[in-house]
């Protein structure tokens, strides 16, 4: 049945609804002949409703209808139960209201401009598709409030009246949404809220009520669960420290790796490395003495205990003589794993350590692109064939499988910025995929059997690979308090960038990279003529389809952190200006709470009335000093003034990363023979930030 076909059938349901109905409710007895007769149209119409396809796999009377036939290339993460609705659950919703909301459900799916209002008389109905996922999770919102809306009038009124009077979703009244809200178990949402506007639409009076349905404002109503998006958004954004700790560990893991297996050389994060000699952290690889030889070797015990052939093996590994049999051929799975245990290695020390590089590979690409899970999971690092460069600036290429309709722009879209750690955890990622046998960055960390196709792996896999991440770095106490899922990479990325232009110092040294890499990136034409800035980065990730609420909690949010760290009386200061600094907002505070208001209400008019749009900087400065070289001072990279020194300043807790960062740079420099005429200075400087470090009580590592 063509489109058109399809959606003249939906369109003429309204002409024939009141027959429908009625022989839904078997009023009409379909067998008696002179009323089959005198509702012929009727019946026809019904007929070829019912029979309609409403995809490859299902039509129109079927309790369940599957799309997964019609998006045989969806995200693995849509794949399945996202891309069905089963009808049949909703049992306390008489079958007429379900026929009404299935012929809704259908007329958006095949042509969603008709919910929308044209805005020129006399403009033919453009035709705009919308991705079944898409309509199947507001949809599922709203059949359970609808069912719930009539368990709780069955409840009150009894089951026979209610199937006898509220027959159509136009008899629903106002009051019964109140009883229904009070006990809907699912938080009220914007799906919810969605569902709800097609209903309300023109286009659904039109051709399925007859008259518009009773409007009652939901957010009027007493819900049982309703979502603080502030709060639920913040949630969904890795705390500072756990975001800094899991950025740099991932990276020391990364170089770390590289280095051991003798890739030191295609090492692209020349700081990291550094960075990691220079720290007192232990070596991952040197723990599981991982060295290129002991990779392959590893490589191809696991490849032959799956059943690999010698001739296969034999292609994938750089092979050593002790790994050979008399053939010359690698030896079989087993006989080599006995050969690695007799040179004292554990195996299953070392599944657990390649594991953990697998998962910081996909931190690192996931918290450093603003991919979605969907892009993710597409990402295949073979060879590093996902890597491209333009315009000197490396790129990842992955599948976009959203916004297929919408013009590409050519950032978040289809190509990524790859930072240098973020090249080098692909690399890291490519020698993986030879133990997984998977093109895929995020797959299975099991190998793939012979004759099998590789796949990807889902959100959940994606989750569940980033819990283990952070159990094993962090603790699992950590991870439970998180509850990680995998959209908190790009909110946080989201979230750090509105941090950066609200005037909080960057966490990360990584993410420095990031914004310098895009606004280069961008600054080519690819996107925009005008460098980035720090929110238009963060806006664009915020473009996330039905999340429009996401830009304006997650930068509310980063302003509500500049001002509880800039004027909260109970904060940690430090600097010349720190007690008088203290002392003023105290003296504001009591005055605001002595007139009623609460602390937290004190902050959010602050953030009202844009009071948190502000530079920090490196610190709050209460004199008028300018940006000038002062050759009195020892080299401390970016800052100019140091509030230990200086009378005028005041610095926060939230600006000590910036300062971990000064005392970490001189570290890595002081005892390269370049800089050792700069010897002092550089002492000068790490003692400078060990000062403020400490004097905010930070833990300095020696």
């Amino acid at each position: 049945m063509d489109y058109e076909t399809r959606l003249n059938v939906l369109t003429g349901f309204v002409e024939h609804r009141l027959y429908i109905l009625n022989a839904l409710s078997s009023v009409i007895d379909q067998k008696n002949e002179s009323l089959r007769h005198k509702h012929t149209d009727d019946v026809e119409y019904m007929t070829s409703l019912m029979d309609k396809p409403v995809s490859k796999l299902s039509k129109f009377s079927d309790c369940v209808w599957n799309f997964n036939k019609d998006y045989p290339n969806a995200a693995r993460n849509v794949q399945g139960a996202k891309l069905r609705i089963n009808f049949s659950k909703y049992t306390a919703i008489p079958i007429f209201v379900l026929t009404e909301i299935k012929i809704i459900f259908e007329l958006a799916l095949l042509n969603n401009s008709i919910f929308k209002v044209q805005k020129k008389e006399g403009k033919g109905r453009s035709k705009k598709t919308l991705k079944a996922n898409s309509l199947i999770t507001s949809f599922e919102r709203g059949l359970t409030f609808i069912n719930e809306i009539f368990k709780q009038a069955s409840h009150e009124l009894g089951y026979e009246f209610v199937q006898e009077k509220i027959q159509t979703f136009s008899d629903i009244t106002p009051e019964l949404y109140s009883r229904a809200a009070e006990n809907y178990d699912r938080v009220k949402d914007v799906a919810l809220d969605k569902f709800f506007t097609y209903l309300r639409s023109p286009a659904s009076v039109k051709y399925v009520f007859e008259k518009p349905i009773a409007y009652v404002e939901l957010n009027s109503l007493k819900w049982k669960k309703r979502a603080n998006i502030d709060k639920e958004k913040k949630d969904q954004v890795l705390p500072d420290l756990v975001f800094e700790s899991l950025s740099k560990m991932a990276s020391f893991i990364i170089v770390d790796f590289l280095s051991a297996i003798g890739a030191s050389a295609k090492i692209s994060d020349s700081n990291s490395l550094e960075r990691f000699d220079t720290s007192n952290h232990l070596s991952w690889a040197n723990q599981e003495r991982v060295t290129h030889e002991i990779l392959n070797a590893y490589i191809a015990i696991r490849l032959g205990t799956k059943g690999y052939s010698t001739s296969f093996v034999t292609n994938m590994v750089e092979s050593y003589n002790w790994m050979l049999n008399k053939d010359s051929n690698v030896m079989g799975g087993l006989t080599l794993r006995k050969a690695l245990k007799k040179r004292g290695y554990k195996l299953d020390n070392l599944r657990e350590y390649f594991n953990l590089v697998t998962y910081a590979c996909t931190y690192l690409v996931g918290q450093y692109t603003g991919m979605r899970p969907s892009e993710l999971s597409e990402v295949r690092v073979q060879n590093c064939s996902c890597l491209v460069q333009s315009d000197g600036v490396w790129l990842i290429e992955s599948t976009v499988k959203k916004h297929k309709d919408e013009v590409s722009t050519g950032l978040f879209d289809d190509k990524w910025v790859a930072i240098p750690i973020v090249k080098d955890a692909i690399l890291a990622a490519s020698y993986i995929s030879k133990i997984k046998v998977s093109p895929y960055l995020v797959s299975n960390v099991d190998t793939v059997k012979p004759g099998s196709s590789p796949q990807s792996m889902d959100s959940k896999g994606i989750a569940h690979q980033m819990n283990n991440f952070i159990s094993q770095l962090l603790g699992k106490n950590v991870a439970n308090e998180i509850k990680f899922n995998p959209y908190m990479l790009r909110h946080t990325l989201t979230y750090q960038l509105f941090r950066a232009e609200v005037g909080l110092p960057l966490i990360s040294f990584q993410l420095k990279h990031f914004v310098d890499s895009v606004s280069n990136y961008t600054s080519t034409g690819s996107t925009s003529l005008v460098t980035l800035g720090y929110g238009d980065i963060g806006d664009m990730l915020s473009k996330d389809g039905n999340r429009k609420g996401d830009k304006k909690s997650l930068r509310r949010a980063a302003e509500l952190e500049a001002i509880k760290t800039a004027h909260n009386p109970n904060g940690t200061y430090y600097g010349g200006k720190a007690y008088e600094h203290k002392k003023g907002l105290i003296k504001t505070f009591n005055g605001y709470m002595a007139e009623g208001y609460t602390e937290d209400e004190v902050y959010e008019a602050m953030v009202d009335q844009g009071v948190a749009v502000v530079y920090m900087g490196q610190g709050l400065c209460y004199g008028n000093r300018q940006e000038e070289y002062d050759s009195s001072l020892p080299c401390i990279g970016s800052l100019r003034c140091n509030p230990a020194r200086c009378k005028q300043a005041v610095v926060t807790i939230k600006h000590a990363p910036k300062w971990r960062e000064v005392y970490t740079l001189n570290k890595v420099n002081l005892n390269k023979p370049e800089y050792s005429q700069n010897r002092d200075q550089i002492l000068a400087a790490m003692n400078e930030a060990k000062v403020v470090l400490e004097s905010l009580g930070e833990e300095v590592e020696l």
